[in-house]
């Protein structure tokens, strides 16, 4: 058969099967959507996006598949006009550089079969797809890192396929213990923890080259303007933080949902807080005894990492950050130390029961497993923008104990104290499935949402005298 006796065999453009289905279900979607959402049923419209985007989920790997395959053939160079398919994906789908590598990269390591439980995970539903990218790009940190690691002599090195295999075991393992709620950048941060203890050197390594390039450079221009800039280790970095975040003041709670660089913009805040450290800083730099610590940093670290066993844990910071356990034996020489003790399943011991606002160290023990808020359904808020909650309701009974707290942004704090008091239980957002839909969904020629009409709630107690009244009306 000649090239074009091909050419005239193939279907028309956009009247293939696939192109009829998309259309159909774009207008089914778009029609459904349009629909106006009865009150009340918020949650229904919650739960089928996300079912939408689960499918657009499976849909975008499924499709990635053939073309990543036929890229690693060499057979699709000629057809798509590029070097690569991901320089394809940029200009065909319009998205970054960077997004289209990691597409390309995550169905790679499913077609090696390099990533096999996180392709479970997705195939099910359990992970969605930028979660799934979140754990190979975790997983190929801690590969990459392998080559500047050390290893006892004693001790055997660790492979790149062992090293990804713990990675994503970890990771995997802390999302279902953590009921699912481990967002992209929360998987970030564990990965990086996960890495630094079985890595220790590494972390040891990365902060002595950063510490031997740290610098900063001050330029003041002619007109009135000047601009700083300082580079060094992370372990600086996060007390260069704390001590920031000592002197920020709040955000003005009717410009911050409106931030757009204003008065009260991060940036400036972050600008003030900055100047007043530096003026604090000025007229003390005499003082060689403050009565109260100058920087506030929490940092849990097993006490058996300080006895010299790196490989028992990390020393983490409230924020998820990683520090070198050297750098921590020298703060701790100047420092005021606050322990907090736990039992062998890592829970911190709990102090007081009889107040309702947590105080300063039971704070620090209800926060100790956490870096960002305790939502159910995920939260990205760090730990110093969080307030201690109770579990069970202190107007319930619920004590003021390490074991009944947890970190609630103010937002998501708000949230579970209205549905506690709620007397009308309509339904909420149930969360993403940790299954995906499956099989073709019926045909839907109306609004996807419901709308049953829905009676008013009505206590117990009052109903015998409504019926009642309504007997007093009724001639």
């Amino acid at each position: 058969m000649t090239e074009h006796a091909q050419e005239r065999t193939r279907a028309p453009a956009g009247t293939t099967p696939v192109d009829a289905a998309m259309t159909a279900a774009v207008d089914t979607l778009t029609r459904a959507f349009s629909e106006p959402v009865p009150s009340g049923h918020e949650a229904e419209l919650l739960d089928q996006a996300t079912r939408v985007w689960q499918h657009i989920d499976t849909m975008i790997a499924a499709m990635l598949v053939p073309l990543t395959r036929a890229a690693a053939d060499g057979t699709l160079d000629e057809a798509c006009g590029y070097r690569t398919l991901k320089e394809w994906m940029v200009h065909a789908f319009g998205i970054s550089a960077s997004r289209a590598t990691d597409l390309q990269n995550l169905v790679m390591a499913f077609h090696h079969d390099h990533l096999p439980a996180t392709h479970r995970a997705f195939h099910t539903g359990a992970l969605s797809l930028e979660e799934a990218v979140a754990v190979f790009k975790a997983t190929d940190k801690a590969v990459q890192a392998l080559e500047a690691a050390t290893f006892p002599d004693d001790a055997e090195p660790i492979s790149a396929g062992q090293m990804r295999q713990m990675m994503e075991t970890g990771i995997l393992t802390a999302r279902e213990n953590g009921k699912g709620a481990l967002s992209v950048a929360q998987i970030g941060r564990f990965a990086t923890r996960l890495q630094a203890r079985l890595l220790p050197d590494v972390v040891e390594t990365d902060h002595a080259r950063a510490h031997a390039q740290r610098g900063a450079r001050l330029d003041i221009t002619p007109r009135g303007a000047f601009l700083l800039q300082v580079w060094g280790s992370s372990a600086d970095g996060a007390l260069i933080q704390a001590c920031l975040d000592s002197y920020t003041p709040p955000p003005d709670p009717e410009t911050a949902p409106h931030d757009t660089g204003g008065a009260d913009s991060r940036q400036r805040r972050l600008y003030e807080a900055f100047t007043t450290a530096i003026e604090i800083a000025h007229t003390h730099h005499t003082c060689t005894d403050p009565g109260t610590p100058v920087v506030r940093l929490k940092i849990t670290v097993p006490d058996v990492v300080l006895a010299g066993d790196t490989t028992a844990g990390a020393a983490v910071t409230d924020t998820g950050q990683v520090l070198p356990v050297s750098v921590l034996r020298e703060w701790l020489t100047r420092a005021v130390i606050r322990p907090l003790f736990t039992d062998t399943d890592g829970v911190v011991t709990h102090v007081g029961e009889n107040r309702r606002l947590a105080s300063p160290g039971l704070r620090a023990a209800a926060f100790a497993n956490h870096t960002t808020c305790a939502w159910p359904h995920g939260c990205d808020r760090p730990l110093r923008w969080c307030q201690a909650d109770h579990i069970m309701e202190f107007f319930q009974g619920g004590p003021t104990r390490a074991d009944n707290l947890q970190p609630l942004c103010s937002t998501h704090n708000r949230i579970k104290h209205r549905r506690a008091l709620e007397t009308d239980r309509h339904r909420h957002w149930s969360g993403r499935p940790t299954r995906r839909p499956s099989g073709p969904g019926p045909t839907v020629s109306g609004p996807l949402m419901p709308i049953p009409r829905r009676e008013p709630s009505i206590p117990p107690g009052r109903r015998a005298d409504r019926a009642s009244a309504a007997e007093r009306r009724t001639p």
